[in-house]
C-alpha cells in the first residue's frame, strides 16, 4: 500500500548572511519524490516574489532560494543613532512533499524569489502577487500560472496552459499541445503573444478591447453574437467584443482576452 504520509517536510526560517562582497547567498534544497520517475505536481504560492521553473533530466525537485535585496541594502551609510545597519535578510518559506506533490509557499512580509528545477514531465500550479514574475522552461504537463503584477513567460513548454495576469504580458512558446485540452490566456495591461506548432487544431475565442489581433495562421475570425431574453416581449442581441474562428480543423477552445494590448498568434 502506498504511503500517504508526508514523505518530506521542510519548514525553513533562514538567516542568510552576506559574503565578502556584501551580497546575500542563495540556498539550495533537494526534495526527493515519493515515486521517482513518475509525473508529479509543483504548487507554488507567493505573495511577494517571483518564481522560475525549469525542467531537467533528474528525478528530484530542487528549490533554490534567492533572497531579494533592494538598492539600499548594502549602503553602510544608513545608520540609526550612529550604529551600523546590518541588512535583515532573514527569509521564511515552507516546502512540503506528499505523494509526488510538492507545495512551496513564501512569507507575506518580505520578497523572496525562487528558482525550481523539476523533472520534465511535471504539472505546475503557480500563483504570485507582488513582484510576481513567472518564468517556465522545458516543462511538459498541465500548467496553471496566475500572476498579478508582472509578466508570465514560458519557453519550450508542452501540454496545456491556463495563464492569467493583470499588469503584465503573456509570452508562451509551445513545442507541442494536448490536443484534447482547452486553454486560456488573459491579461488586462499587456500583449498576449503565443507560438503554437503549425499542426494545431483548435477553436479560437479572441477579445482585445483596445488592441489588435495578428496571426501566422489562416484564421477567419467572425464576430460572436448572442441572443438573450429581452425585458418584456421580443429579442435582445448583444455583441460583447468576442470573435471566434477555427485554427486548422477546429478543436478544443483556446481563449485569448486582453484589454490594453494585442493578441499575437504565431506558427512554429
Amino acid at each position: 500500500m502506498k504511503n500517504t504520509y508526508i514523505n518530506f517536510l521542510l519548514i525553513a526560517c533562514l538567516i542568510i548572511s552576506g559574503n565578502v562582497n556584501g551580497q546575500t547567498q542563495n540556498q539550495e534544497f533537494k526534495v526527493p519524490l515519493s515515486d521517482p520517475g513518475s509525473p508529479g505536481v509543483l504548487s507554488v504560492r507567493l505573495h511577494r516574489g517571483s518564481v522560475k521553473v525549469m525542467g531537467y533530466s533528474g528525478e528530484d525537485v530542487i528549490v533554490t532560494v534567492v533572497p531579494y535585496m533592494d538598492d539600499d541594502d548594502d549602503d553602510d551609510e544608513r545608520t540609526r543613532e550612529g550604529l551600523r545597519r546590518i541588512p535583515n535578510t532573514a527569509t521564511q518559506f515552507t516546502i512540503e512533499e506528499v505523494d509526488n506533490q510538492v507545495n512551496l509557499s513564501g512569507s507575506n512580509n518580505k520578497r523572496t524569489d525562487f528558482e525550481v528545477q523539476v523533472p520534465r514531465e511535471f504539472s505546475l500550479k503557480l500563483k504570485t502577487h507582488h513582484d510576481g514574475y513567472i518564468e517556465i522552461k522545458d516543462v511538459d504537463g498541465e500548467i496553471e500560472a496566475d500572476g498579478h503584477h508582472d509578466d508570465i513567460v514560458m519557453e519550450s513548454v508542452a501540454g496545456s496552459v491556463i495563464a492569467d495576469t493583470h499588469h503584465g504580458e503573456i509570452r508562451i512558446s509551445f513545442t507541442s499541445v494536448d490536443s484534447n485540452a482547452p486553454m486560456a490566456f488573459s491579461t488586462y495591461h499587456g500583449d498576449i503573444d503565443v507560438t503554437f506548432p503549425g499542426n494545431i487544431n483548435a477553436s479560437a475565442k479572441v477579445k482585445s478591447s483596445r488592441g489588435e489581433i495578428y496571426s501566422d495562421f489562416d484564421l477567419d475570425l467572425k464576430v460572436e453574437t448572442k441572443k438573450v431574453p429581452a425585458s418584456g416581449k421580443g429579442t435582445k442581441i448583444e455583441l460583447i467584443g468576442w470573435m471566434r474562428g477555427d485554427i486548422g480543423s477546429g478543436g478544443p477552445e483556446i481563449l485569448f482576452n486582453t484589454y490594453h494590448g494585442d493578441v499575437i498568434l504565431r506558427m512554429k
